[in-house]
């Protein structure tokens, strides 16, 4: 919203040290608020936006700095606002759709998980107590779900301690180096969302090389930014790398076919943009693609996680059911002797 309403002011002809006073009024936080105010209070001092930006890291960050800059520089400053606008409001819409998209599973799950501790805790115990009141022998998924009744029971708080210490200690790892290369390789493997993902990382690749390469940026310096800016560590290397080889003289598009991780319809788009001089043009239409790829996956990931979370509802039903009423059959048996 701060890139949308400054952008209109800035092109109504306000000038930008008053648009800011207006915004930083407007702004719904006090946090914020300070933010755009120390902002005004740079740029009025001599200092220039993008500069006065890279201030604050955490509220802008590097991407939006450069494109403020090359706006700057090309006296497209209102232009560069909107496009900024544009894909931050994507980026926002896409995560969105992906949260809506999975809250039904979530709730399932979570659901599943609480329905096994009430029945482990609660109900478990009393068949257990009922069986052994029975000199019969018991069926193995009995058996097996009596002593994981039994162990849950008496060890609920190692349990407890133990999912604790795991979730922390994974947390923790994968903030690390090595745990952000494996989190961002795993990703983009896992099934169903490895592909989503994938695309979200290859559509914001193509509309920030895009919108830095229209903006004026020379294509190593958007090399180098986009590289920083796409939100995987196993495709921001490879960015990395194809910079040193276009640094080197080789051109943009056979160093993407060589990476092996960018699909063979963008290279021939990027190919086709370097041999006609419209590079930009080119990555927003592979942008658009992806974009419609990903409304399309999400508005079926409900539809695949389904058929997954039934059978899997099915297996832990099935189980617990022949657990449960195996035994009932000789119990009946051993009371008609």
């Amino acid at each position: 919203m701060f890139s949308r309403q400054l952008a209109t002011l800035f092109g109504a002809g306000v000038p930008l040290s008053r648009a800011l006073f207006t915004l930083e009024r407007q702004a719904t936080t006090a946090g914020f608020s300070q933010v755009v105010k120390t902002i005004r209070e740079d740029i009025e001092a001599g200092v220039g936006f993008a500069a006065s930006l890279r201030k604050h890291p955490r509220v802008f960050p590097e991407l939006y700095c450069s494109l403020i800059e090359a706006g700057e520089a090309g006296g497209i400053l209102e232009a560069v606002l909107n496009r900024l606008s544009l894909m931050l409001e994507k980026t926002a819409e896409n995560r969105a759709k992906v949260k809506s998209a999975t809250l039904y599973p979530k709730i399932v799950v979570v659901g599943i998980f609480v329905a096994i501790t009430i029945l482990m805790t609660f109900v478990v115990p009393r068949f257990a107590t009922l069986y052994s009141s029975f000199k019969i022998e018991l069926p193995l998924p009995t058996r097996m779900l009596i002593a994981i009744s039994g162990f849950f029971s008496e060890y609920w708080y190692l349990m407890a301690a133990a999912a604790v210490l795991i979730y922390f200690g994974v947390r923790v790892f994968f903030r690390t180096e090595p745990g952000k290369d494996l989190w961002d390789s795993l990703v983009l493997k896992v099934p169903v969302f490895g592909p989503i993902i994938l695309k979200s990382v290859l559509s914001r690749f193509s509309r920030v090389l895009g919108e830095l390469y229209r903006s004026g940026l020379p294509i190593l310096q958007s090399l180098d930014i986009v590289s920083r800016a796409v939100d995987n560590r196993l495709i921001s290397r490879e960015v990395k790398r194809i910079e040193d080889e276009v640094r080197a003289g080789k051109s943009l598009s056979a160093e993407m076919a060589a990476s092996g991780e960018f699909p063979p319809l963008m290279v021939q788009m990027v190919t086709v943009g370097e041999d006609t001089g419209k590079l930009d043009e080119m990555l927003s239409k592979m942008s658009e693609y992806y974009d419609q790829e990903i409304d399309t996956s999400i508005r079926n990931l409900t539809t695949t996680l389904e058929p997954i979370l039934l059978a899997f509802i099915f297996v832990i039903v099935l189980f617990l059911a022949l657990a449960i009423f195996l035994p009932m059959w000789d119990i009946i048996k051993v009371v008609r002797r």
